[in-house]
C-alpha cells in the first residue's frame, strides 16, 4: 500500500509527523513523555510517498529524506542538504540529560529514558523541562533515537537505516497478511492495528491498548477503547478482549470506570488537577456493548465474569452518583464525561451551572446543570440488557430479572420525557425540571440503536436524517443539525461529521428494518472518505475535507459497518 504525501508513521509509543512546511520533523513524540520537533528549512516539495517501509520525500533543491519507526526506535535521514537543523522539546517528569562519550544523549524523563544520536555533532542546550539541539548539515545526516529494550540499536541504524525499514515492512505484512478489501478499508485496518502499543511496567496500562491516535491522543480513553475493541474483534477476539482489560482494572472502588487512563501522571495533574492517572469524570458506557460484541464472536467464561462483575458495579455508580431525582434518568455532570466536548447541547447548561453554582451544591463535583442526555440513557439501557444477557447465561437469574426490569424503567422514561412529539425528535433534558433542550443532535439516533423507539418514532427520526437542510450534508450526519443556529461545519462537535455517529445511525436503522437506509448512509459516507483516503477523527460536513487527528481508531468502525452489509439481518448479538 502507498499513500502520497502522507506525513504520519508510528511504531510503538514512538510517532512522528513531517514538517508539512519544509526539510525535517515537525513532530517527534514519545508517547506523552517527550513531544519536540526537528527543522530546517522550507523548499519546494517534487513528491513524497508513504509505504509500509517509511516516508520517502525528494526536495527541489536536490534534498532527499527518509524516515522510519519500528516499536520504539525511530531513524530520520537526510540527504543532499546543505543547513542547520534545530529542535526544542519538551519532557515530563524532566530529569535531565546525560552527555555519553559517543556522542549520545539520554534523556531522563517520567517514564525511564530515551536515547538520542546522530552521525554529526548535536549542539545541546537544556532549558526549562526540556532541551534544544542545534545539528549543522553539509551533506548526509542520521538521526535515531530509542528507548526501552532498544536504547542501544541507534548505532547498527545509524550505520544502516535498512535495518529499521526491513523490520518495519516485515511487522506489517505479518500483521495485514489476511486483510483484504478496498484501500480505504485496508488503510483502516493498518490503523487500528498499528495503533496498538504496550508500555512495559506501567502502574495503570498494565495491558497492550489502542492509543486513539498516536499523533495526538497518546494514552486510553474509555469509550474509544470499546469502539476499538467492537473493531478487533472482526480480526481477533483475544485482541478485544485485552483491548478492555486496561479499563476494568482501572475502575474505581465505588463502581466508576474511568473516562481516560493517562501515560503520563504529570499530564493527568496538570490538565485535571487530581494526582492519578485517570480524572474524575467517565465517558459515555459504551463498554457493555464492546464486550456484548466480542463475545458473541467467542465465549470466554473468565472474561464473562469480569465483565460482569465491573458492569453491574459501573451501573451501581451511576444510579449512586447520577441520578439525584430517582427518574431512571442518568445524568451528565462535565461536557467532557459526555465524549461530546464542546457540543452547543451544553451551551446553555453550562451557562446557567456559571450564573449560579451554589444552586447545583448538592451535586458536589460538576463544570454544568446536569444533563440527562439522550445518548447517555440509551446507553444504559444497553448496559442493563446486556447484563441481563449475560447473568442469564452465567446462570445468575435473580440479577438478570432485576437488570432487565431496570432497563424498561430507562426505555420508559426515555420515551415519555425526552420524545418532542411536535418536532419528531429525542432531545435531552436538565434533571432539575426535565425541560427539554432543543438542540437538533444525532444523539437522538441512538433511541434506534437501542431498539427504544416506537416505530412511529423511528419513522420520523428517519425523515430528519436524509433531510438536508438537517443531517444529510455531504458527509453526512454532522454532530448538530445543519438547520442549527449553532451549526459549523468545521466546529468540533458543533458541526463536523463523526464515525461512530455514523456507526450508531446505521445500526439504529437496521434494527428497524431500514436496511436500504443504512447502505445509503454508509456508502455516502465510504464515497466521500475514500476521496481524500484518509482515516482521521472527523470530517468537515460540509466539504467532506478530512479534520482532527491523522489516522483514527474509532474511524475504523467503517469496517464493521462494512462486514455488516453481508448480512440481511439486525447487529445485536445473540450469545
Amino acid at each position: 500500500m502507498r499513500i502520497s504525501d502522507k506525513l504520519e508513521i508510528s511504531g510503538n509509543i514512538t510517532s512522528i509527523i513531517m514538517n508539512s512546511a519544509g526539510i525535517g520533523l515537525s513532530r517527534l513524540f514519545y508517547g506523552e513523555y517527550i513531544e519536540g520537533e526537528l527543522r530546517g528549512s522550507g523548499a519546494t516539495l517534487l513528491r513524497s510517498y508513504w509505504d509500509y517501509g517509511g516516508i520517502r520525500r525528494y526536495w527541489s533543491n536536490g534534498a532527499f529524506e527518509f524516515a522510519s519507526v519500528y516499536g520504539d526506535l525511530m531513524v530520520y535521514a537526510l540527504r543532499g542538504y546543505s543547513g542547520v537543523l534545530q529542535g526544542e522539546f519538551k519532557v515530563r517528569g524532566f530529569n535531565g540529560v546525560d552527555e555519553l562519550g559517543d556522542g549520545s544523549i539520554n534523556v531522563k524523563h517520567e517514564g525511564g529514558l530515551m536515547r538520542i544520536k546522530a552521525n554529526q555533532p548535536i549542539g545541546l542546550k537544556v532549558v526549562d523541562n526540556g532541551f534544544t539541539l542545534t545539528i549543522n548539515v553539509n551533506g548526509e545526516l542520521k538521526v535515531a533515537t530509542a528507548a526501552g529494550g532498544q536504547v542501544n540499536d541507534v548505532d547498527k541504524v545509524l550505520n544502516n537505516e535498512s535495518i529499521i525499514e526491513s523490520k518495519r515492512r516485515l511487522w506489517l505484512s505479518t500483521l495485514m497478511s489476511n486483510i483484504s478489501g478496498s484501500d480505504l478499508i485496508k488503510l483502516c485496518w493498518y490503523v487500528i492495528l498499528t495503533n496498538r502499543c504496550s508500555i512495559p511496567n506501567h502502574p495503570a496500562l498494565r495491558k497492550p491498548f489502542n492509543m486513539p491516535s498516536k499523533y495526538v491522543f497518546k494514552h486510553q480513553w474509555l469509550w474509544d477503547s470499546s469502539f476499538h475493541a467492537i473493531v478487533l474483534r472482526h480480526y481477533d477476539a483475544n485482541m478485544a478482549m485485552e483491548e478492555l482489560e486496561n479499563l476494568i482494572m482501572n475502575q474505581k472502588p465505588d463502581g466508576r470506570i474511568p473516562h481516560e487512563i493517562f501515560m503520563s501522571k504529570e499530564l493527568c495533574k496538570s490538565f485535571w488537577g487530581i494526582d492519578d492517572y485517570s480524572p474524575w469524570t467517565t465517558q459515555p458506557p459504551v463498554l457493555a456493548i464492546a464486550v456484548d460484541r466480542i463475545l458473541s464472536v467467542k465465549w470466554d467464561d473468565e472474561f464473562a465474569k469480569n465483565a460482569l462483575n465491573a458492569l453491574i458495579k459501573y451501573d451501581e455508580w451511576f444510579r449512586g452518583q447520577r441520578d439525584r431525582d430517582s427518574d431512571y434518568l442518568y445524568a451528565y455532570f462535565d461536557p467532557l464525561e459526555s465524549g461530546w466536548d464542546n457540543s452547543p447541547r451544553w451551551d446553555e447548561a453550562i451557562r446557567r451551572f456559571r450564573e449560579n453554582p451554589q444552586r447545583y451544591g448538592v451535586y458536589g463535583k460538576l463544570t454544568m446543570a446536569p444533563v440527562e442526555a439522550v445518548d447517555l440513557n440509551s446507553l444504559i439501557y444497553l448496559q442493563r440488557r446486556i447484563i441481563a444477557k449475560l447473568a442469564r447465561r452465567l446462570g445468575e437469574l435473580n440479577a438478570a430479572e432485576h437488570y432487565d426490569e431496570l432497563a424498561d424503567e430507562t426505555a420508559k422514561a426515555i420515551r415519555s420525557i425526552m420524545w418532542s412529539e411536535e418536532d419528531g425528535f429525542f432531545y435531552d433534558a436538565y434533571e432539575e425540571n426535565h425541560e427539554l433542550i432543543k438542540v437538533k443532535t444525532p444523539a437522538a439516533y441512538l433511541t434506534m440503536f437501542a431498539g427504544i423507539a416506537t416505530g412511529e418514532q423511528a419513522e420520523r427520526l428517519v425523515v430528519h436524517l436524509f433531510n438536508a437542510r438537517e443531517f444529510w450534508t455531504t458527509f453526512p450526519l454532522p454532530s448538530v443539525s445543519a438547520d442549527e443556529s449553532t451549526y459549523d461545519p468545521t466546529g468540533y462537535w458543533r458541526g463536523r461529521s463523526w464515525i461512530n455517529l455514523v456507526w450508531f445511525t446505521y445500526h439504529g436503522l437496521r434494527n428497524y428494518g431500514y436496511y436500504e437506509e443504512a447502505s445509503r448512509l454508509l456508502n455516502r459516507v465510504i464515497e466521500v472518505m475514500g476521496r481524500s483516503m484518509a482515516c482521521n477523527e472527523n470530517y468537515n460536513s460540509s466539504t467532506g475535507e478530512p479534520m482532527g487527528a491523522p489516522d483514527f481508531g474509532w474511524s475504523t468502525l467503517i469496517i464493521d459497518m462494512v462486514m455488516s452489509e453481508l448480512s440481511n439481518k439486525p447487529t445485536r448479538s445473540a450469545f
